[in-house]
């Protein structure tokens, strides 16, 4: 008996990926990738170290032996109290910068890479101290790991900047700011922008963080630079500086 044969279905040809697609979910997981690590970066780094900075300030406040919180009505322009020498990743003053919402940042001798991490501001150890003739600088984070100087640039000539040590409060008034290149270590000389070797007579104050070649906060290009000047300072036992009226 004869049959008719049924049609074999034919076997589908498998074809190569799409290289345009290959190429298309490859940058979009590299872009969520990048954005991710953006997210971490600006953000959780924050949030991480915002314990350890407040450890710091609380451990610092403790050493204090604080007058009356009202507001002091004797301002001395003469030399203020030295500060003690501080030893290496040491807790010794606190910054406060009213035009930052009334932040307050820790000061902690060294500028290493892993103290900064830590959220705090970092002395040049090599600068002069709070109230020194010379220039005390520090650095510090603009956009991660506490991004205590985020707001640099906001400071403008006659901003105040004041910082507590366990002797007195000064207050140093902003005197120019301007963007350079991370390699241009002039800016923390004892005369900024000078050679080494000459010999300071005033009492400054230099704020470094990074930046893009605009001032922007999202890059490392740059350096944002932030100079000042002692104005005057207050015995602590008298009460706070006027320019921390209404801060806590």
């Amino acid at each position: 008996m004869s049959h008719v044969r049924t049609p074999q279905p034919r076997s589908k040809r498998r074809r190569g990926a799409d290289p345009i697609s290959v190429i298309g979910e490859l940058l979009i997981t590299i872009g969520l990738v990048i954005g991710l690590f953006a997210f971490w970066q600006v953000y959780v780094t924050d949030w991480q170290v915002a314990a350890s900075e407040d450890a710091a300030l609380s451990k610092f406040d403790k050493q204090l032996n604080d007058g009356p919180k009202k507001i002091s009505n004797d301002l001395r322009y003469d030399a203020p109290p030295a500060t003690d020498r501080p030893g290496w990743d040491t807790t010794f003053a606190s910054l406060h910068v009213p035009s930052w919402e009334k932040m307050v940042v820790p000061v902690v001798e060294g500028s290493a890479q892993y103290i900064l991490d830590r959220g705090v501001a970092g002395h040049y150890e090599r600068t002069a101290l709070p109230g020194e003739v010379g220039n005390f600088s520090v650095a510090a984070h603009r956009r991660s790991y506490g991004s205590n100087f985020r707001y640099i640039d906001r400071l403008e000539a006659g901003s105040n900047i004041i910082v507590r040590t366990k002797k007195a409060w000064m207050v140093y008034k902003v005197t120019e700011k301007k963007l350079t290149t991370p390699d241009d270590g002039s800016v923390i000389a004892p005369v900024p922008g000078s050679d080494s070797g000459a010999q300071p007579t005033e009492r400054l104050m230099t704020l470094t963080t990074c930046s893009t070649a605009s001032g922007g906060q999202f890059g490392n290009t740059h350096r944002y630079i932030v100079h000042a000047k002692l104005d005057h300072w207050v015995p602590p036992e008298t009460g706070i500086p006027a320019e921390l009226e209404g801060t806590k």
